[in-house]
């Protein structure tokens, strides 16, 4: 049963935030998103998802899997300039 989650704007911004970080590093490394999923042990729809400009949730362990795949460390993803 799929579950329609109303994220506030500031809540949204940074899942979206954090999907560009996620791309931005990967594309850096010239890493496919099937790469990085196999890398991180996600699924390509999760790597997908997570990308996606839709927000898409994500737990504290997958941003450190995502991380380690890209050799970087988890803050990273979460700095915004």
């Amino acid at each position: 049963m799929k579950r329609d989650v109303q994220y506030t704007s500031g809540e949204a911004a940074l899942l979206k935030s954090v999907g560009f970080r996620v791309q931005f590093f990967r594309k850096v490394r010239s890493l496919s998103q099937e790469q990085l999923a196999e890398m991180s042990g996600l699924s390509y729809s999760t790597i997908s998802h997570i990308e996606a400009t839709s927000p898409y949730p994500l737990s504290l362990l997958t941003l450190y899997h995502i991380a380690e795949a890209l050799d970087i460390e988890p803050y990273q993803l979460l700095k915004f300039d």
